[in-house]
């Protein structure tokens, strides 16, 4: 077994406040734990983040190249070209 030679640092998120988004949400204590450590401050803000709509999504093309992405996988759709498709593990916190 390989031992690596970094610590990990967790924070605890504010107790008071995973009780609240908790009580108020009817969560559990891990999902308000969460919310609390993605930079949710009040119940309101778990509430929006938990029932998304399509209008409080950012628009994709803010996003730096992604036309020139786009226009690519258009060619390589037009070419019947495969497209192989990255991402780590945080590819879907750009909203945060």
């Amino acid at each position: 077994m390989i031992l690596s030679k970094k610590r990990w640092q967790v924070e605890r998120p504010d107790a008071t406040l995973v009780q609240a988004l908790q009580n108020d949400l009817q969560l559990s204590a891990i999902a308000a734990k969460i919310l609390a450590a993605r930079g949710c401050e009040t119940p309101a803000d778990a509430e929006s983040l938990l029932n998304m709509t399509e209008a409080s999504i950012h628009d994709p093309f803010l996003m730096p190249g992604m036309t020139e992405a786009v226009a690519r996988i258009e060619q390589a759709l037009e070419k019947g070209e495969k497209i192989l498709i990255y991402g780590d593990y945080d590819a879907g916190a750009t909203r945060f």
